[in-house]
């Protein structure tokens, strides 16, 4: 019999997802899927009106049908301009996430029993609003209550150290098949707290593939003479070419060399690549992780973290040889590789269970008080209302005391990966510029207010234009060109008459521990008042989610 209490976590992978539950002996476990693979490819194959395959059988067949296959979507999840098409209907970033997460679920459900609702789902570091949104609306797509969009190296973090009873600061050097994420992460026994973070979506094992395609190209093109180019702009050539790579980039994590046969049109040559050129191909590639790594400390040392304990590495990429001599040899402190592929999708496991716990708590915290569990503060409760409420949860569950309260006790502080800013007129320079009201790696959750005033007489109302950039630049610092940031959203707060120039408008942002943004705006002198509600191309309406949902789920995955 299935439990239909358990909080999932999710691993959204560029190439790999991966789904984990806690237990009833409080341990994380990762659920294998339909073929009894612990990781699922992020593909998805439109294989007809009414049927869509996700994950091996999908990225196989890629190469024969490039235009009915979509991979490495978290790219370009929160970008308004990317669509798929696909008969006679339209697909955003988010339709193509939710199927992924709806056979990560269908698989999961048939091997646990339990009717999944609730998830966490991971996403990279410096992912912004949009983008996180976006995540969250491709799991409401697939049916799913999204409780929280946490950052993949948090959840890492907390699958390393929620058993860890030593004070220690770790690097999470997390480099999946997409995406990179480093992240500097304080624990402590009472407490797991985000220092800073940076990293690069668009770098990953991909591109490590890629650099090998290419080069596979160019060595056929020298021995049978077709240009390189032929092969790297042909859809189906091009597709074979990069699954090949990814074949000899895993060989080569445990053999010195690899042979690959390619063909083009009537053409055939026999390629080897060694893994000293392959190391050589792809040097640029992970120097460009280690220059953010390095970006990263001189952060972490002016925020007074100059000794550095431990660097965990994270994601399926670290498993190449390069990584983990290259990242050994270059830092003075221990470096361990941890769970690489399972780490993120069991800490969000992990996350989720410890919210579930907390909300139990609450709750029996509340039947001793009287009062309404949503309105309970447990660091202030009576320490012996409190620990009754803490031994009625763990014995309901089957869990030792000491166990629930680990986690439970155990804090989870995060950063914001953005700053945030509003638009405004400068008048210095007569032009718009940014002025930053949060500003990156600071802890969330973060509330700040800041007064603007009207730019002319006789103004109706403003459009406030909310943005975010990577400045490390605060409204009292110098302002920021628009070039530098993204727009995540607008909202407009209309007079109720006509007011005069440096009328005093008040504007307050409010960035939450799930990484998304509200903007309060009000005007002083009249009181009106809003709570913006952004219009932005990559985030659906209530309407639009709904009706997708609706087709989507019409549609069978598999």
């Amino acid at each position: 019999m299935g439990d239909s209490n358990r909080i999932y976590g999710i691993d959204l992978g560029t190439t790999y997802s991966c789904i984990a539950y806690v237990d009833e002996h409080g341990k994380p476990v990762v659920v294998a899927n339909s073929e009894g693979q612990p990781t699922t490819p992020s593909v998805v194959f439109f294989e007809g009106p009414g049927n869509i395959v996700v994950g091996k059988t999908a990225k196989d067949v890629a190469e024969m049908h490039p235009d009915r296959v979509v991979s490495t979507v978290k790219r370009v999840m929160g970008d308004p301009n990317w669509l798929f098409e696909y008969d006679s209907n339209t697909y955003h970033p988010q339709d193509i996430s939710s199927f992924i997460l709806r056979k990560l679920i269908n698989d999961a459900q048939v091997v646990t029993g339990d009717k999944i609702s609730d998830v966490v789902i991971t996403c990279p570091a410096y992912f912004g609003v949009t983008q996180k949104e976006a995540t969250k609306q491709a799991g409401i797509l697939a049916g799913l209550n999204v409780r929280y969009v946490i950052p993949e190296p948090t959840a890492a973090a907390i699958a390393y150290g929620i058993e860890q009873s030593q004070d220690q600061v770790i690097l999470v050097f997390d480099l999946g098949g997409g995406t990179f994420d480093i992240t500097l992460i304080e624990i402590k026994p009472e407490a797991i707290t985000v220092i800073c973070t940076g990293g690069d979506h668009q770098l990953g094992g991909k591109n490590w593939d890629e650099a090998i395609a290419t080069w596979f190209a160019e060595q056929f093109s020298n021995e049978v003479g077709v240009a390189a180019e032929n092969l790297t702009s042909d859809p189906e050539t091009w597709q074979e070419l990069l699954n090949s790579a990814e074949s000899a980039k895993v060989a080569l994590s445990s053999r010195t060399s690899y042979t690959q046969r390619i063909r083009y049109d009537a053409d055939r040559a026999v390629v080897e690549l060694s893994r000293e050129k392959f190391d050589v191909l792809t040097a640029h590639l992970l120097e460009r992780t280690l220059s953010l790594t390095d970006e990263l400390l001189s952060t972490a040392q002016a925020k007074g973290y100059g000794k550095i304990d431990k660097l965990l590495l994270v994601g399926g990429s670290t498993y190449m040889p390069q990584v983990i001599d290259t990242v050994q040899a270059k830092f003075p402190f221990e470096v361990r590789q941890f769970d690489p592929n399972q780490a993120v999708a069991k800490g969000a496991a992990l996350f989720g269970f410890k919210c579930y716990l907390d909300e139990q708590i609450k709750i029996r915290i509340a039947e001793q008080t009287g009062g309404e569990a949503a309105e309970v503060d447990v660091d202030i409760v009576a320490e012996d209302v409190r620990a009754k409420a803490e031994q009625e949860v763990a014995h309901e569950h089957g869990l030792a005391l000491p166990g629930l309260r680990n986690l439970t006790q155990k804090k989870i502080r995060n950063v914001t990966s953005k700053s945030f800013g509003i638009v405004v007129m400068d008048p210095d320079v007569d032009d718009v510029r940014v002025n930053n009201l949060i500003i990156l790696d600071e802890a969330v959750p973060r509330s700040i207010s800041k007064q603007f005033g009207t730019y002319e007489d006789n103004q109706e109302g403003v459009m406030l234009r909310c943005m975010e950039n990577t400045e490390r630049v605060s409204a009292g610092d110098r302002p920021i060109t628009l070039d530098t940031s993204t727009e995540v959203g607008t909202a407009e707060l209309r007079f109720t008459r006509a007011l005069p120039k440096g009328s005093p408008i008040a504007i307050s942002f409010s960035l939450g521990e799930d990484g998304l943004l509200t903007v309060h705006g009000k005007d002083l002198t009249t009181d009106q008042e809003i709570e913006a509600e952004f219009k932005t191309s990559a985030i659906l309406t209530t309407e639009e989610v709904e009706e997708k949902k609706s087709r989507n789920m019409a549609i069978a995955v598999t």
